[in-house]
């Protein structure tokens, strides 16, 4: 087999593979919890009834291409929406979701979630009406996984070898040079806005030479990178996620490391290892040298942080959506081994150890917060509960209290499930969670979806105006407001 015989194992990943895959071939032919809802607890000892193949994976459809996780074939263009409820007035802009849509019939088997080419979700408001719906498929690199504002541009964007692109605010893919030509590396899906500097942080991963390479690279408040550091790092860890504080930027070492066995099979190309350490560094904003302190943590991975924060005595807190174990018997996605279960690390500067808390038992993901809090302390996050049952069902959105630790739960329905819930500040508001949860519902019976609206305050109470769309839109990643 040479380098282009491989399968794609994800459009994303695909630079890797011909990359890594041509390096080596010469080589190998030579030789517990505060949060608590009655009723609704899991606990450890359910999550281990999550054992991979609940679904019947094996031998049938892949799960990550049934129902509403598969892709859509109509790019479609709908003025003049219809809205049940209201939508506030305040609320002028842009609502936008990223995510993976195959647009060819991939290869049952080896499908991975992550792979497909990136198509994005929008809908236009103007003053409590609802403009327009389109969709459209992401050109360029595949920018699958989100789509970003920044200064004055919006950007979709994944990890590992691809570039962003730049979107216009009618959808379109623009073939402009992302950051005005100032990025020499790969980029990011989850990138860190520092609310004082207005710099936007990443750790950016990829095999540019054949070799697994990281960098920190920051792109200042005018949308040019200013700033590209080597990390000292060369496990080949699967750098999905960072996050900041005052002084720091978190580096995630965790149990996911690239996997040439699944790269040479065709699958996507990160795997659970049992033999690698995981840790949490942390980077000094304010050097340049590129040391990294760390700090061992029990074997996990987490896709997705809240916030991380430094408490008064200059510890670091870190809150993130933890997997016990994943990509290790499924091959196919995150959801079919052992829940996501939102987690505390606290930091110990004065004696180098890591303190870990599970703060709830009800599985969840894509968690957001106050997009003005990041590196803050944080009161309110919010998440989209997959369920206590044996299949994620994406049934619930949950708002979290991590003062009084207590969590309020919207259940959608019967047949309703929903996606990332995004946290839209009110104008002048007087509290944290002063503002409005947007996320795309999905209904079985009517195989439609809707944009919902929340009342961040009163979640509990389901939405209050949601704004009818022409078609389903598909379990997907990220999304952002971009407001007008």
């Amino acid at each position: 087999m040479d380098a282009g015989s491989i399968p794609a194992a994800s459009t994303n990943f695909q630079f890797i593979a011909i990359i890594y895959f041509s390096k080596i071939k010469s080589s190998l032919m030579d030789r517990r919890k505060f949060l608590k809802v009655t009723g609704l607890g899991l606990g450890s000892a359910a999550a281990s009834g999550w054992g991979f193949n609940r679904f019947n994976i094996l031998g049938k459809e892949n799960y990550y291409l049934q129902g509403n996780f598969a892709p859509v074939k109509e790019m479609i263009s709908e003025n003049r929406l219809e809205v049940i409820g209201s939508i506030p007035k305040e609320l002028t802009g842009l609502y936008l979701r990223n995510g993976p849509n195959p647009t060819s019939r991939p290869n049952v088997k080896k499908y991975h979630w992550f792979a497909g080419q990136g198509m994005l979700h929008g809908v236009r408001i103007e003053e409590g009406k609802a403009i327009w719906y389109r969709n459209r498929l992401v050109g360029g690199d595949q920018s699958n996984t989100h789509v970003i504002s920044h200064a004055g541009k919006i950007y979709a964007t994944a990890e590992a070898g691809s570039s962003p692109t730049e979107i216009d605010k009618e959808l379109n893919s623009l073939n402009t040079v992302p950051f005005f030509g100032t990025l020499q590396t790969a980029f990011t899906a989850h990138t860190k806005l520092d609310p004082e500097s207005k710099e936007l942080h990443g750790i950016t991963y990829g095999f540019p030479s054949g070799s697994y390479e990281a960098h920190h690279v920051v792109v200042d408040k005018d949308g040019r990178v200013n700033k590209t550091q080597l990390l000292p790092l060369s496990s080949g860890t699967m750098l999905h996620e960072c996050a900041i504080t005052k002084n720091y930027l978190l580096v995630f070492d965790l149990c996911i490391t690239f996997s040439f066995s699944k790269l040479a099979r065709g699958y996507f190309p990160f795997s659970w290892n049992n033999d690698h350490q995981a840790r949490i560094g942390l980077l000094n904003r304010k050097a340049n040298n590129g040391d990294i302190r760390w700090f061992n943590i029990d074997p996990c991975y987490f896709f997705h942080t809240v916030n991380a924060y430094e408490d008064k005595e200059g510890n670091v807190i870190l809150d993130a959506m933890r997997y016990e174990r994943t990509f290790d018997e499924d091959w196919s996605g995150p959801f079919t081994e052992y829940p996501p279960l939102l987690t505390r690390w606290s930091l110990d500067l004065s004696n180098g150890n890591a303190y870990e808390q599970q703060l709830d038992d009800l599985p969840a993901e894509f968690p957001r917060m106050h997009p003005d809090l990041n590196g803050k302390f944080n009161r309110f996050g919010y998440s989209l509960g997959i369920g206590s049952a044996l299949k994620p069902d994406f049934g619930k959105v949950i708002k979290y209290d991590l003062v009084n630790k207590t969590i309020e739960v919207c259940e959608l329905g019967e047949g309703v499930e929903g996606a990332e819930p995004v946290f839209i500040p009110s104008e002048n508001q007087k509290s944290e969670d002063e503002g409005y949860l947007m996320a795309y519902l999905y209904n079985k019976a009517s195989d439609q979806s809707d944009l919902a609206i929340f009342n961040a305050q009163n979640i509990k109470s389901g939405p209050i105006g949601k704004i009818k769309l022409p078609q389903r839109v598909p379990f997907g990643f990220h999304g952002s407001w971009v407001p007008a």
